[in-house]
């Protein structure tokens, strides 16, 4: 797509208008509605008035207080508008609430025409036939027709290689919260892009998220670390830290890092703590001064179990960790995803369930200890070495130094479909259900490190009574799924 050359440099006027012209508008016809950059800010400012992501997002960080984040896409505008009024009407989700909302797969692989005949087979058949709510078929006024009918404030999920003409009609509808993310899209939903071709085009999203800040509308970008669900809480901070310097470097003032958790209690708090720790720390060390960071938890993206009981059980202990870790964002799924993307009735269901688990657990948070201490100090240790590493084969520059850690295989995880990652990553769980290295390949894990993922391992091992190996690798991959 572009040449591999890539370095962490904010886009100047010039590149950003010329790649907007000759990239970015002209991907389909929807484009031209969204010319005038200057229009579309404007417009955005009074749309997003009083549902504003960034403003909203701060101040239940600064409060101590939650934001229940249901997900939602169909096919056509007005299953949009049906879904997200019945969640907001029927449980109490505003204003305490924020609407992660999705495009379908034909989108997001930017094939529009395909997105077409979704939409039109979906008003002859007259249900959703896509997965998702195309954005760049319907264009800015269908977007905006979603943003005056929510309370709250909206955030497109432009994920996969090339979101930017998503992106930029998210936006200019008012919606505040795009995506910023390069290595989570490359491990998540590609196969063959570069890392260096995938950084080039999140540098564009990224502008153009600052672009809205500095003209008055401000933006909190999700900077994810989803991944696939098997990864290791190093690797997932690791993910969030890369990514908020090459965002900072765009411009972007405020960030949401939307983690990808584990579901062990006291290792998924270890991650996102120092994920928010070091992304506050290499930000102001490579000078990007005013940066803020809202932390919230992603639902585990493994298998999930078919039956409703134990689906809800899931539901309930993912809002259990950002509650008792005190992460402000929550972010929900539903019983429907075991089997189709989420209904309005599903997602209504889940934020009560989640709202009532903030009634019930009020202001208990988890005590500190010396077993949490040390999980968070195993972490830092994991991902400053990486982050160190990045930035000396780099010269500096973190751009350069993940696409070469990428090339030398010590950018690594487990399942992926990206052919460019080594994959000599081995995990399992220890007895008390938290992901460690059975084999860190080549990532460069201190000694210490090393020695305590297996130590971890070797109580499951005297606990079960066998070896770990590539058959306890595969268990593990179900084990949330599993049925009694």
């Amino acid at each position: 797509m572009f040449t591999e050359k890539v370095a962490n440099k904010r886009l100047t006027d010039e590149e950003f208008f010329r790649i907007r012209r000759e990239e970015v508008l002209s991907q389909w016809e929807t484009g031209k509605d969204i010319e005038n950059l200057q229009e579309c800010i404007a417009a955005a400012k009074e749309l997003s008035e009083g549902k504003n992501h960034a403003l909203r997002f701060l101040e239940a960080k600064r409060n101590g207080t939650f934001i229940l984040i249901p997900q939602f896409g169909r096919a056509l505008t007005e299953y949009m508008i049906e879904g997200i009024t019945y969640v907001e009407s029927e449980t109490g989700l505003v204003p305490d609430g924020a609407w992660n909302l999705y495009s379908d797969s034909y989108t997001r692989k930017k094939e529009f025409r395909k997105a077409a005949a979704g939409i039109e087979r979906s008003r002859k058949e007259g249900m959703s036939m896509l997965n998702g709510w195309p954005i760049v078929n319907f264009g800015v006024e269908e977007a905006r027709k979603i943003t005056k009918a929510s309370k709250l404030p909206l955030h497109f999920v432009t994920c996969d290689e090339d979101a930017r003409l998503a992106s930029e009609i998210a936006l200019a509808a008012g919606w505040t919260a795009n995506s910023v993310t390069s290595l989570q899209e490359c491990i998540s939903h590609s196969t063959t892009i570069t890392l260096a071709d995938e950084i080039r085009l999140m540098q564009y999203d990224a502008r153009l998220a600052a672009r809205y800040q500095e003209g008055g509308v401000p933006q909190c970008p999700w900077n994810t670390s989803h991944l696939t669900g098997y990864d290791s809480p190093g690797y997932h901070s690791f993910v969030h830290v890369s990514e908020a310097v090459l965002a900072a470097e765009q411009g972007v003032k405020c960030q949401f890092l939307s983690h990808g958790i584990g579901m062990n209690l006291l290792q998924d708090i270890a991650m996102i703590r120092v994920s928010e720790k070091l992304c506050y720390e290499y930000c102001a060390r490579m000078g990007y001064e005013g940066v803020e960071f809202v932390a919230g938890v992603f639902p585990f993206l493994g298998a999930w179990p078919p039956r409703d009981d134990e689906s809800n059980a899931m539901i309930a202990w993912n809002a259990a960790i950002p509650a008792l870790g005190g992460f402000p964002g929550m972010i929900l799924k539903c019983q429907d995803e075991a089997f189709a993307t989420p209904t309005k009735e599903g997602m209504a269901r889940s934020v009560r369930l989640a709202r009532h688990m903030l009634t019930v657990m009020g202001s208990q948070r988890i005590p500190e200890s010396a077993a949490l201490r040390q999980e968070e100090a195993m972490i830092e240790l994991e991902v400053r070495t990486l982050l160190e590493k990045c930035l000396e084969i780099g010269d500096g520059d973190m751009a350069v130094g993940l696409c070469k850690g990428v090339a030398a295989g010590w950018v690594d995880t487990m399942v992926t479909p990206w052919r460019h990652n080594p994959g000599k990553v081995l995990l399992v769980r220890d007895a008390q259900g938290a992901v460690r290295y059975l084999d860190a390949g080549n990532v460069p894990l201190p000694a210490e490190v090393k020695q305590y993922h297996l130590a971890k391992i070797a109580e499951r091992e005297s606990r079960d009574g066998r070896k770990a190996n590539m058959d306890m690798v595969v268990e593990d991959l179900q084990f949330a799924s599993k049925l009694p």
